[in-house]
């Protein structure tokens, strides 16, 4: 019996024996699968390291499944981690993580391509790579096992979790994507070292094995890479093809809806956002292909729902004629249209009542702190009386259910900055929603921003933050997180290859960190008792820092001035107004590419 047939056994005989079963079976609609009768092709599987419906609902993976296997020598796969129960009977069973399209072990492939969307995901990354018995360690790697690449917003700072990877991916995947697989094909039978150098010449492309750690700064080991690795940036959206069949999920998945994705990047400069900074600049998609590309989804999914994914979605320069000529469409197939959380001072009401002319859901808005001073100094560019018209407006237009997301554990933040926020859920609930919810969560500091530099809050002051907004429950739902997922999120985020050892002790211990369930505070902290916690907390100043070396075209002198103005108060205009010089325009030789406005708003 060869692997193959021993997984389809496994499979027959346990299926029934976990939840979910449908999570492990493959063969959804619209999922690809080639002939591999050959050996000619490349074989390449996209793992999104987590569960089943949270990896199917991720916009980007997908893209590049679609992408890849469009190359007559690509066959690109996919596979998950399994939930707990499905491991632990792998694991007793000796059978190895596998693909969903093919039930190929993962260490039979050519390329394994990893999304890093989120720290706490780390330890699933490793327990994956554990699973399908390939070292989880780059440098113990031989040449039979996969390349193993990792790419998404998290790779800014890959450092923490980089000597798991053979190469990580910086930047937009659509740029050199083709690239990184045909060398991948063509250095098949070259020694490993010889594939990652070929790699490393790749614009984009970081091979953490060529480098090394002084002090905290991340240095070359040879003279042919790069002391700086650039970013991929994709131009003009409109000179990739979208997708015109979406993968239906056996199980509903957290986002069970067609996605579109109309632009790219922002530029409001909020001076927390890592998105905002990292994606830069904005550039929108035209709105015949956005209405193309719904039809066509609609069409060959069934979906009911389209959500138009941005950034800042209300910000589309087309916005209002994208949304009526999807209407023409969407009417009639009784599909309705959802946009991500936005900023309140966006909104604009003549939309919300057109994408609620087919079906009503919840409404989402993102004013971040409570109190006009955070606000100002955030960068967050709304007044108390610009969230409480918006919201009169959403009421009057029929809306019922809103949502709202905060920040707290900003410098200088008081006591009263706090209580503000419970002042705003009272606002919106005297407006006269049925059902008002705050979510509030502690800030997490990240690379790349103008907040890289403060220090993180302990977990406890949002036992502290809890008590300040208690008598403001009786307004509305205030969900007040712990911290300390956050703190574990914010350590890592601002982490160094010395953390590894950590992350490695850590997952030994459990992982599905992202989880509720699963995540263990105390496992953390015993396992970063092996490092100096003091040195990933904070405040810095204009030092050196591991993420240095991977540049998203924002110059730290930028990022440093805008955190001067984060104490002062002072806004920083957004770049489509005119450019406020974080030189990523000016590096990269690219600009925010804006449809041409077609209306007066």
């Amino acid at each position: 019996m060869n692997i193959k047939e021993k997984i389809q056994k496994f499979l027959s005989e346990n299926l029934l024996s976990v939840s979910k079963p449908a999570r492990y079976i493959g063969m959804e609609y619209n999922s690809i699968v080639k002939d591999t009768s050959s050996k000619r092709l490349l074989r390449v599987v996209f793992v999104f390291p987590d569960v089943y419906e949270i990896g199917t609902s991720n916009y980007g993976l997908e893209l590049l499944y679609w992408l890849a296997n469009e190359l007559d020598f690509v066959f690109a796969e996919r596979a998950y981690l399994p939930w707990p129960d499905m491991i632990q009977l792998m694991e007793k069973n000796d059978v190895p993580l596998f693909t969903l399209e093919t039930k190929t072990p993962l260490y039979e492939s050519d390329m394994i391509g990893i999304s890093l969307q989120y720290e706490l995901s780390y330890t699933n990354v490793l327990k994956l790579l554990e699973l399908s018995k390939i070292p989880i360690r780059a440098e113990n790697r031989a040449d039979h096992h996969p390349i193993i690449v990792g790419g998404g917003p998290v790779a800014y700072n890959c450092e923490p979790i980089a000597p798991a990877f053979d190469a990580v991916y910086l930047g937009d995947g659509e740029v050199q994507l083709q690239k990184l697989l045909t060398i991948l094909w063509e250095t098949r039978g070259f020694s490993r070292e010889e594939r990652l150098r070929e790699l490393s010449k790749i614009p984009g492309v970081y091979v953490p094995l060529f480098y090394k750690q002084l002090g905290r700064k991340i240095v070359p080991k040879y003279d042919w890479v790069p002391t700086k690795v650039s970013r991929n940036i994709l131009k003009d959206l409109n000179s990739v093809l979208l997708p015109k069949k979406r993968i239906v999920p056996h199980v509903e998945s957290v986002h069970d809806r067609i996605v579109v994705e109309i632009s790219r990047g922002c530029t409001r400069g909020c001076r927390f956002c890592h998105a905002g900074y990292v994606y830069r600049p904005v550039r929108e998609r035209e709105p015949e292909r956005i209405v193309e590309a719904v039809k066509e989804l609609v069409i060959s999914t069934g979906y009911e729902e389209v959500s138009l994914l941005s950034l800042s979605a209300l910000d589309h320069t087309a916005v209002e004629q994208t949304i009526d000529q999807l209407l023409e469409f969407t009417k009639d197939k009784k599909v309705s249209i959802s946009i991500p959380s936005t900023r309140m001072d966006a909104f604009n009401i003549h939309i919300a009542q057109k994408i609620s002319s087919v079906r009503k859901a919840g409404l989402t808005f993102a004013p971040e702190a409570g109190s006009q001073r955070m606000r100002d100094a955030i960068n967050k560019q709304i007044t108390f009386d610009e969230i409480v018209l918006t919201a009169q407006e959403a009421r009057n237009a029929g809306w019922q259910r809103i949502k709202l997301y905060f920040m707290v554990g900003f410098p200088t933040e008081t006591d009263d900055d706090v209580k503000d926020i419970g002042e705003v859920v009272k606002a919106v609930k005297k407006i006269g929603f049925l059902d008002v919810t705050a979510s509030v969560n502690l800030l997490i500091p990240k690379p790349h921003t103008a907040l890289q530099f403060v220090r993180v809050q302990p977990p406890e002051y949002m036992d502290h933050v809890r008590e300040l907004l208690k008598p403001y429950r009786k307004f509305g739902k205030i969900d007040v997180n712990d911290g300390r997922k956050s703190f574990v999120e914010a350590v890592l985020s601002r982490g160094d290859r010395k953390l590894f050892d950590a992350i490695e002790i850590s997952y030994k211990k459990g992982y599905y960190d992202e989880w509720s369930e699963f995540f263990s505070f105390e496992k953390w902290m015993e396992a970063f008792s092996a490092v100096n916690l003091e040195e990933y907390l904070g405040p810095y100043g204009l030092e050196d820092f591991p993420w240095d070396h991977l540049d998203s075209g924002i110059s730290k002198e930028f990022l440093w001035e805008e955190y001067q103005r984060f104490y002062s108060g002072t806004s920083t205009k957004d770049c489509r107004v005119g450019c406020v010089l974080c030189g990523v325009c000016m590096k990269y030789k690219v600009r925010n590419l804006l449809v041409e406005e077609t209306w007066t708003r």
